[in-house]
């Protein structure tokens, strides 16, 4: 993805110090307020534009339990058109970061030095979502002849060109029931 400026904040911002929690014991719970307007790297290929909300970090017998309500904002194609556009989605986290590691309990951790890293979170989250159709616009014509720089002559003319090139070939026979249903 190229950035104008080339600027973005690196994905240790993501990084946050629970050690604090794990010391209070279970049942502790402290809100921390997220707030980036500038680009942010996730991944090595996932950026998010704009990364906003609150998470509410609580300390549990089984580690510290994230959740939370953010408001995603990230760069994607639009399923009609394919013209790149700012895709802004809500995300709703809830999950555990297993204190000491245990994959049995969370695929999440806190490391060695009390910290959870939210971006692999993100980084799954975000890619569910990008599983879903999304539009530039309710209205997007997709990739029709009207959003096409062609001129409607030059279109015409390859329809046409086709047609002809379709009535010339030979019809497979097992496939010849088909083109009754056309």
């Amino acid at each position: 993805m190229n950035f104008a400026n080339g600027s973005y904040l690196n994905k240790r911002l993501l990084r946050i110090n629970v050690g604090f929690l794990l010391s209070e014991g279970p049942g502790n719970a402290r809100d921390i307020p997220l707030g980036f307007s500038q680009r942010i790297q996730i991944d090595d290929e996932l950026y998010l534009r704009a990364l906003t909300g609150q998470l509410t970090l609580t300390r549990t017998s089984e580690g510290i339990l994230v959740q939370g309500a953010l408001r995603v904002e990230h760069e994607r194609e639009c399923d009609r058109c394919l013209d790149p556009f700012a895709h802004q989605f809500a995300l709703e986290l809830a999950e555990l970061f297993a204190s000491p590691p245990n994959s049995s309990k969370s695929v999440f951790s806190v490391d060695g030095n009390g910290e959870i890293d939210l971006a692999p979170l993100l980084r799954e989250e975000v890619l569910i979502e990008a599983t879903y159709r999304a539009f530039c616009r309710e209205d997007c014509p997709g990739l029709s002849a009207d959003s096409c720089d062609k001129p409607i002559d030059d279109i015409q003319t390859f329809q046409n060109e086709r047609a002809l090139l379709n009535d010339d070939l030979e019809i497979d026979p097992r496939l010849a029931v088909l083109k009754q249903l056309l």
